[in-house]
């Protein structure tokens, strides 16, 4: 079966980029064809880019002159730049009108003559991502040239990325489609709203976790069928002769090393970071010596560094960036205590690696957290926004050197009776694409059989 990846994009780091990447070489491994499609463009250096590669799996992109005026933002600004000096002579001419009208001062006229042409500018012409044209027509090209059997989006949808659009591109072209959400939908954020319609042209819907498949049907309105299904976690132990999270660590007891609390997450609005930096300011108090490690980049990094300052936190020690997924085992070697703090998920991929590890666990009781972790078995749960909830439950591991054992080996025992490994997940998946291709061959014969009888 050929079997087409679509993603919104590729990025340096995160757990979709992972889940797709070790998705596609599996079924690759069992003897599908797999290729992907991003509708934005993938750096040659990207390390999920280069597993791609390693395996010989096709990775199908806008062009970077093409993707990076469209959708690269730091693009779109310099374009705007350029634009605003070209449409100079119009800043002076509104300035002047405003300058007479309301007998502003000069430099204030020309201040908001140019600051809202900008913005006009910016959301008309620059700011909108006008990628859905060309990415109809790259789906199109690769129809023709390629013949997936089932397309599989892999989706995380948010205020800026959607990839609704290619379930309606689907539907046109009577593709099978697979639409994988992986985001538990909330009201409270607008960009649910309206996709009724469209999630319901899929053939078959995936959620991350219970909770996520509860909320699609109830926020989103989903009819189709839904299945849930768990991502693929690589088990450490066949990467090393024993799992390293739990060896050879020592307590801040010990007096030989301090404690380190570990957090693998994106540093996106979602992952409620600004309460995982209150938490630390509270435990520093009592507990000076505790390190903590924040792995991951985004578009909060400078406001997170801020917040960290004026809560007189080292904030460059905590945020070390962005690693390799090479790197992973000796990260989860050095953490005592894997913290994740989010406001909003579908089913966190870092969870569950820090189980594979044996790590013990804080998380935030939110998306398919809570059936992953229960609460005093394998892990401690708190409720999102709550910085004072967080800090106690840190601070209970930290000062509980038994309890991080129990609940460390109870989180690994849990990874490995988990649906996780990679022949499992591949096989529910072949499941999958076998009845929404079979689905879509009925439905073309009976419509074939009508225009017959007709």
């Amino acid at each position: 079966m050929r079997i087409c990846m679509v993603v919104y994009s590729l990025e340096e780091f995160g757990g979709l980029e992972e889940i797709v990447a070790t998705l596609t070489i599996g079924l690759q491994q069992q003897g599908h064809q797999t290729s992907v499609l991003s509708t934005s463009w993938v750096a040659p250096g990207n390390q999920y880019a280069r597993q791609l590669h390693e395996h010989q799996i096709p990775l199908v992109q806008l062009p970077k002159w093409l993707s990076y005026p469209l959708s690269h933002w730091p693009t779109k600004e310099k374009i705007l730049v350029h634009i605003m000096r070209f449409m100079s002579p119009l800043v002076y001419l509104l300035a002047g009108l405003l300058f007479l009208r309301k007998r502003a001062a000069w430099s204030q006229a020309l201040a908001s003559a140019h600051g809202w042409l900008r913005g006009q500018v910016m959301s008309r012409l620059i700011g909108p991502d006008r990628r859905r044209p060309l990415v109809r027509l790259l789906l199109r090209w690769w129809q023709f040239r390629w013949r997936p059997d089932v397309l599989h989006i892999q989706n995380f949808q948010s205020d800026t990325n959607s990839l609704l659009f290619v379930i309606d591109w689907a539907d046109a072209h009577k593709m099978p489609v697979v639409y994988e959400e992986h985001q538990t939908p909330d009201p409270q954020f607008d960009w649910w709203q309206g996709v009724q319609t469209t999630l319901n042209k899929a053939s078959i819907v995936v959620a991350v976790s219970e909770k996520s498949a509860q909320a699609l049907r109830t926020v989103c309105g989903v009819t189709q069928p839904i299945v849930v299904a768990n991502p693929i976690v690589t088990d450490p132990r066949r990467l090393q002769p024993a799992a390293p999270a739990q060896q050879g660590q020592v307590t801040e007891s010990s007096g030989d090393q301090p404690l380190c609390v570990t957090t693998v997450a994106r540093l996106y609005v979602m992952k409620g970071l600004p309460y995982l930096l209150e938490a630390i300011a509270q435990i520093k108090q009592t507990h000076p010596t505790v390190q903590f490690k924040v792995y991951g980049d985004g578009p909060l990094h400078q406001a997170l560094l801020a917040q960290a300052s004026q809560l007189g936190l080292a904030g460059e020690a905590i945020f070390v960036g962005m690693f390799r997924r090479q790197e992973l085992p000796a990260i989860m070697a050095q953490t005592d205590i894997f913290v994740l703090p989010s406001i909003l998920e579908g089913l966190p991929l870092s969870v569950i690696e820090a189980m594979a590890y044996g790590c013990p666990i804080v998380a935030t009781a939110v998306g398919g957290i809570p059936e992953l972790i229960e609460d005093g078995v394998n892990g401690l749960l708190c409720q999102p926004a709550d910085s004072a909830g967080l800090a106690q439950q840190i601070q209970t591991l930290i000062e509980d050197a038994r309890l991080r054992d129990r609940l460390g080996s109870a989180a690994r025992h849990a990874y490995e009776h988990g649906p996780f490994q990679s022949t499992a997940v591949c096989d529910h998946f072949n499941l999958i694409y076998q009845q929404v291709v079979s689905r879509q061959q009925t439905k073309a014969e009976m419509l074939a059989t009508n225009e017959f009888a007709a």
